[in-house]
């Protein structure tokens, strides 16, 4: 690839003092490229702030939730990302910190390829009047407000009802997602090449509520019946309060996310790790 124009997303947090993104902007520019920064991660004596549509690849410094949050606001532009991993073991993120040269050597040298990932499009409605609209690449999700009781919610696959389930919250999740929320609430595990969403129960008081798997060209409705109130997230951030009689429609968007990859067989191995850190904080 070559590259012209590169952004940096860097989660303050985890990059100390920016030394990350410091030395990628170094290794960039030593090439002839123009480097951005998002607003929000901006280092002492940078002035040029990214715009996803003005560039060509955006290299990503974090987790797998820094990730998440780059991918909502380049999604929409087509953007290749690039994770690079600044935490623990991460599903999204491809290289370690110590190796952003080699990195870079092998993005510019075109040894990568892309990999697309589905994302969900979301919209809170009332009697088919959306309210608010967006996009996410791991899971919308309803929940009960922090101090509430259980909630009821009816899950619709086009149309039909096919749940109803008193709970803590509902969510529909990609395969991307699978490996999150949703493996917590004890959804299945799918392949990122698999085209699917998955809605599953949290805490269900049911011994028959259980993940359903649908196509990606289905709609999936979540109406949370909820006396305590109840919260729309998507990708774990709270995008809004549920009103009265409001409903959300999620479904395939027309957006995907992009990823830089180098290895093809990556997941399952990257899977096991994961198996084994499980038994430790992570």
């Amino acid at each position: 690839m070559d590259i012209k124009r590169a952004g940096i997303y860097s989660n303050p947090e985890k990059d100390s003092d920016f030394t990350g993104a410091i030395e990628l902007a170094r290794l960039l520019r030593a090439r002839g490229a123009a480097v951005s920064f998002d607003a929000d991660g901006m280092p002492p004596g940078e002035t040029d702030v990214m715009d996803p549509a003005q560039i060509d690849i955006l290299f990503v410094l974090g987790g797998d939730g820094t990730l998440l949050k780059a991918a909502e606001r380049s999604c929409p532009f087509g953007v290749p990302m690039l994770g690079i991993n600044l935490g623990h073991l991460g599903f999204l993120t491809e290289v370690k910190k110590d190796s952003i040269k080699e990195a870079v050597e092998t993005v510019c040298a075109g040894s990568y390829y892309i990999e697309e990932r589905l994302m969900l499009h979301f919209a809170i409605c009332k009697d088919g009047e959306p309210r608010l609209e967006g996009d996410a690449l791991n899971d919308v999700v309803v929940l009960k407000k922090a101090t509430a009781r259980m909630i009821n919610v009816e899950l619709a696959v086009n149309g039909a009802l096919a749940d109803k389930a008193a709970c803590d919250g509902m969510l529909v999740a990609t395969p991307t997602g699978s490996t999150s929320y949703s493996l917590s609430a004890g959804g299945p595990i799918v392949s990122p090449h698999v085209a699917c969403m998955i809605a599953t129960p949290i805490c269900a008081h049911s011994l028959h509520s259980r993940s359903i798997v649908v196509s990606p060209d289905d709609e999936v409705v979540m109406k949370p019946y909820a006396p305590g109130g109840a919260v729309l997230a998507a990708d774990g951030i709270v995008k809004s309060e549920f009103q009265d009689g409001e409903e959300v429609h999620v479904s395939k968007s027309k957006y995907v996310a992009r990823f830089i990859r180098f290895h093809k067989d990556y997941f399952y191995p990257l899977l096991r790790s994961k198996f084994l850190s499980w038994d430790r904080f992570v």
